[in-house]
């Protein structure tokens, strides 16, 4: 058991994925309460630390400084390198007893590998200087940016997991401003208390993530008309001119203030805490606005998947194209972005305008399973997990199945197994949710459709009984006083080729792929060239992957069963049977 006094945490990418790690600060430090937890940020984002409750002391590594050629004047590399050996230097002086790395780049996990932390969670580098990851959450991290349509977990969750941190019922947080004095400098003094004050934030990291200018210019009119609103723009400096392009088409010049670029973090704070409503592309200033209460009304397009960045706390309202593309890959660079023109400003004036009636979200009746748009609510599920309610009844397709059933899997598999009473609970709630949110009437053409999957399910359960089997061989051969390298090598080959198939019948049926992913990661993670302990290792996996495929299938059952209320036609398959000897 670990018991740690001396906490470093690695968040060296964006403001909000700084914010996204607050649950799990709050968690280290209700379960370390004497513990000094510091934060090693970019000097691109040093300033936000002030915003993170529970860190006492925080790191700054700024590569930055060498952007400026005079104070780098003669380019040299040694003058970086000798930056990072004093930096670095000092932070492994300071005999840190826990790291985690948040971070997935290359350079965070060779400066992990450096430190020498005694326990380490999340991204580092071996002797070979390969990037591994050092707990099984941060494994699926890993795996879920291949299988983006079968994963229902929120970053925060999977941070705060990884740091052995439940997510349950938290939400993120920061700590308010409280610099009243300059905000009135900013909001203009005819601004009058009987508005609505609304923000909009048109820039993001990406362009391609952006809703169009016009069509937030289009908004800010209708809501100024309708509920008589007053409109700040945000942005940082390089937005500025995204803000002018939104403020050039806009109407109603005199109620709308462009901001962007005005701001200190902590004037954005206490202004984003004034707002009532935030309309926003997937942002770091979302996710601040929704830490600071306000309401959210997110937008998200092309990379942009709001089951893994949604703001991580109920009542904010998301929309996203329903498209056969959305979200795009990682990677993928569009040329024809027509997500983006999906959705419309008359259904978002609409929805905050009843809104401020209401206090709940009602979606125009133009809204509906016709208008290609997905439209969540991020709430608090009935076993206080986070999760995003469809509040468009779309009919239920298989992926929808297999997304839901991954999450009980993933969540039983990589955290202590559930007993059998708390997993049948779990799987009446989801059924329940899936009901209520997805139209079910024609859950029999699903059925058929996972026939095939349980088909390829078997096929992977066959593979890894044989895997297992070679294993026990090769076992045997190496720890004998006349152990064969015939059959060694014989074994090991066999080994590759069923890995291999079992490769390929993930990439086949894409719905299976997660589960062959998560064995292949598993498997990059181990180390040394200890033969047998290498074979105990995969054998291991082997079993790991059995049940996974056992447990899937029976989470798929039983919920085919729950939505029709039937006994399945497919008896056979309440479980996984494969006649194996030795099973």
């Amino acid at each position: 058991m670990i018991v740690a006094k001396n906490i470093l945490i690695l968040s060296m990418t964006r403001m909000g994925d700084m914010i996204q790690t607050t649950p799990l600060i709050k968690g280290l430090k209700e379960k370390y309460p004497s513990a000094k937890i510091t934060l090693l940020v970019t000097s691109d984002f040093s300033s936000a630390v002030s915003l993170i409750p529970e860190v006492d002391e925080s790191i700054v590594v700024n590569l930055r400084q060498f952007d400026n050629q005079e104070v780098w004047e003669d380019l040299s590399w040694i003058k970086i390198y000798r930056y990072l050996e004093d930096t670095l230097g000092d932070i492994k002086g300071r005999s840190f007893d826990l790291l985690v790395n948040l971070s997935h780049s290359k350079f965070s996990a060779l400066m992990v590998r450096y430190l020498g932390a005694k326990n380490i969670v999340g991204f580092y580098c071996n002797d070979f200087g390969n990037r591994m990851t050092g707990h099984p959450w941060m494994q699926y991290f890993s795996v879920e940016i291949f299988n983006r349509n079968y994963n229902e977990f929120n970053l925060v969750e999977i941070f705060s997991r990884s740091g052995g941190v439940d997510a349950k019922g938290r939400s993120i947080a920061v700590t308010p401003s409280h610099d009243e004095l300059s905000l009135g400098t900013l909001i203009p003094p005819e601004f009058n208390e009987g508005e609505v004050l609304i923000g909009i934030q048109a820039g993001s990291s990406l362009e391609g993530r952006r809703w169009p200018v016009q069509s937030f210019a289009a908004l800010a009119d209708q809501l100024i008309e309708n509920i008589n609103a007053r409109i700040l723009i945000f942005g940082v400096e390089s937005e500025n001119a995204v803000a002018e392009d939104v403020l050039s088409f806009v109407e109603n010049k005199d109620k709308v203030v462009n901001l962007a670029g005005k701001t200190t973090l902590s004037q954005l704070s206490g202004l984003l805490e004034k707002c009532q409503y935030l309309v926003t592309n997937d942002t770091g200033t979302m996710h601040l606005a929704a830490a600071l209460g306000t309401k959210i009304v997110g937008l998200f397009f092309a990379h942009a998947h709001p089951y893994e960045t949604a703001p991580f706390s109920p009542g904010h309202l998301i929309f996203q194209a329903r498209i056969s593309c959305a979200p795009c890959s990682y990677g993928v660079h569009c040329n024809n972005i027509v997500c983006i023109d999906k959705v419309n400003p008359q259904d978002l004036s609409s929805v905050i305008e009843s809104h401020i009636i209401t206090k709940s979200w009602v979606l125009p009746e133009q809204v509906n399973t016709k208008s290609e748009l997905n439209v969540y609510e991020t709430v608090f599920d009935f076993d206080d997990n986070f999760q995003l309610r469809p509040l468009v009844k779309h009919r239920l397709q298989i992926d929808d199945m297999f997304r839901t059933a991954y999450t009980l899997l993933w969540r039983n598999s990589l955290d202590e197994k559930m007993k059998a009473n708390d997993f049948e609970f779990l799987i009446n709630g989801v059924c329940e949710n899936l009901n209520r949110d997805y139209d079910c009437t024609d859950i029999d053409s699903v059925d058929e459709q996972l026939e095939k999957k349980y088909l390829a399910l078997e096929e992977i359960v066959k593979l890894a009984f044989k895997g297992r089997k070679q294993c026990g061989n090769l076992i045997r051969e190496v720890s004998g006083i006349k152990g064969s390298p015939d059959k060694i090598a014989q074994s090991s080959a066999e080994i590759t080729r069923i890995d291999e198939k079992i490769e390929e019948l993930g990439l086949t049926n894409p719905e299976l792929r997660p589960l062959s992913d998560m064995f292949s990661k598993r498997k990059e993670n181990f180390a040394g060239n200890n033969v047998c302990l290498l074979a105990i290792e995969t054998r291991k996996e082997y079993n790991n992957l059995i049940d996974e495929c056992e447990k899937l299938s029976t989470i798929l059952n039983s919920c085919r069963k729950k939505l029709t209320g039937t006994k399945p036609c497919y008896i056979s398959h309440d479980s996984i049977n494969v006649a194996v000897p030795g099973r």
